[in-house]
């Protein structure tokens, strides 16, 4: 049984660590570009940079020092963080109402709108670019909001109705017979009690938004309110002659998720293992 056992957790073991391999050393291979010449990252692999001994931060400064850069970081954090705002208030609102309120066919609405999450977001991608070109919207931050919080929508408010599902009843009524109203017992005591499944909502938006690629391309066709992940998608030249300062504009790219994430890493644990003991 031990030697079965201890078979079963080797297979395990190398599978898990061969999945970490898959996953990680193409990030590796960015990582090692971002200070190769563009001379040694076209003639050689980025294993080969160990030997070769040359490393320059010059694509960094190449691409700090572009204004598109610049304009596309703050488009980004324009873009994602009023996002994040949206779906939170928006997510919790409905899922406070859809299991707190007396709202027909509760449930019913609650399934729907939890099976949504099934469609894929390409599919929603022309339909929502006729509407935006419909209320002259294409090409505009309130639109690409608009555009990335309706697809969100779904998952958030199934992710935070999975959890409001599991608080007590008994504190809803003792707050109505206290005379707290709707909005009162919304937010004294339902919103600090999910705090930790909004961060987790937070963070998944965070990435999903920031890291978004072809929705910005569709609605925001325009160059001068295009996101970083845009820019740094024709950063590379039309022959790829610039792959090393956009390997560094990647690893940039990848900082401020990467910073965000830390710094809510406790709540999101705590709410990811409450989700999955409630749900």
């Amino acid at each position: 049984m031990d030697k079965k056992y201890s078979v079963s957790a080797i297979v395990k073991a190398v599978v898990i660590v061969s999945l970490i391999l898959i996953w990680v050393l193409p990030l590796c291979g960015v990582f090692v570009n971002s200070f190769r010449p563009f001379s040694n990252a076209a003639s050689s692999g980025w294993w080969h940079a160990l030997s070769e001994h040359k490393f320059t931060m010059d694509n960094y400064r190449a691409m700090v020092s572009q204004r598109k850069f610049l304009q596309g970081f703050k488009n980004s954090v324009f873009i994602t963080f009023p996002t994040v705002f949206f779906v939170l208030f928006f997510s919790s609102i409905a899922a406070y109402a859809l299991f707190f309120t007396s709202v027909p066919h509760r449930k019913k609405l609650y399934e729907y709108i939890a099976a949504l999450i099934i469609i894929p977001a390409e599919i929603t991608l022309a339909p929502t670019l006729i509407i935006l070109k419909s209320v002259h919207l294409q090409n505009t931050f309130p639109g690409i909001w608009m555009s990335h919080t309706a697809a969100t929508l779904p998952f958030g408010i199934f992710l935070l109705g999975a959890f409001m599902s599991s608080i007590p009843k008994e504190l809803i009524y003792a707050a109505k017979i206290d005379g707290a109203g709707i909005f009162k017992t919304y937010l004294r005591i339902v919103l600090p009690l999910s705090a930790s499944s909004m961060v987790s909502l937070a963070i998944f938006d965070f990435l999903w938004v920031w890291n978004d690629l072809l929705r910005a391309l569709i609605v925001i066709p325009d160059s001068q309110y295009r996101p970083l992940t845009a820019v740094l998608a024709n950063a590379g030249g039309g022959y790829g002659e610039h792959i090393t300062v956009q390997a560094a504009g990647a690893m940039l790219l990848l900082l401020p998720p990467l910073i965000f994430f830390l710094c809510t890493q406790r709540a999101f644990e705590s709410g990811a293992i409450a989700g999955a003991v409630k749900g």
